[in-house]
């Protein structure tokens, strides 16, 4: 009997949707504060292919302020977003869609780093399905962190989701050079210091997220409608 439920446990746990959740944070940790790496040309995709892309979403400014103010040397902000099927997922307080001009628009060029996980089994009802329960379970508006649970958890999350776990970001550069990066911020803080931090940043960055989610939700509508017109106007006339 115990031989049996061990079985059904490691079936359960082969499903994507039911994939361990990294554990969130409750304090900062050591690390950081490593250069953003240099810029490589993407490697080819197919279109079944998961695709993590990462951006450097800082500016000189931010990194100083961020610096000075945390007594920690900041020297860049990464952001990922996660691709499969001519669709690009992020998570800004809301698991959502977006595209890949916009990131660029916003990290000011292409990305740093590109990785291609390999393909999918996953269909796109499958993935939709696993999009609407990750954002209804671990990352809700309630559950978005700016420190420790934003954007490239998410990303990391679900990339290794659509591929089963079988392939990922190497860890030690998702751990040590991509979520360190944030989850490190406050490390330099007395522990009653990062608390109260942490607790104005959440009143500050639910105003700042509502807010670059308007504007994000903005640019997305735009392009479209700019590539339904673009459309048009290179549609063959009958």
């Amino acid at each position: 009997r115990a031989d049996a439920l061990a079985l059904l446990l490691l079936s359960q746990a082969s499903v994507a949707g039911a994939l361990a959740v990294r554990p969130k944070l409750s304090r900062a940790r050591a690390g950081g504060s490593h250069p953003p790496p240099v810029r490589q040309p993407p490697p080819p995709a197919t279109h079944r292919d998961v695709v993590v892309r990462l951006y450097d979403i800082s500016t000189p400014a931010l990194c100083q302020t961020l610096s000075l103010i945390l007594n920690k040397e900041v020297l860049w902000f990464p952001k990922l977003t996660v691709s499969l099927g001519g669709r690009t997922w992020s998570y800004d307080g809301e698991v959502e869609r977006t595209v890949q001009a916009i990131v660029e628009n916003a990290a000011g060029g292409p990305p740093l780093l590109t990785f291609n996980l390999g393909q999918s089994n996953m269909n796109d009802h499958e993935i939709d399905e696993l999009l609407t329960s990750m954002g209804e379970t671990d990352y809700t508006p309630e559950q978005y962190d700016f420190f420790y649970r934003n954007c490239n958890h998410f990303c990391d999350d679900l990339s290794q989701r659509l591929t089963g776990e079988m392939a990922s970001v190497p860890r030690d550069f998702m751990e040590n050079n991509i979520l360190a990066e944030s989850e490190s911020l406050l490390s330099a803080m007395p522990e009653v210091q990062q608390t109260l931090t942490r607790g104005v940043t959440r009143q500050v960055q639910k105003v700042i997220v509502a807010a670059w989610r308007k504007q994000w939700k903005r640019a997305l509508a735009e392009y479209e409608e700019q590539q339904e017109v673009e459309g048009k106007e290179v549609a063959p006339t009958p």
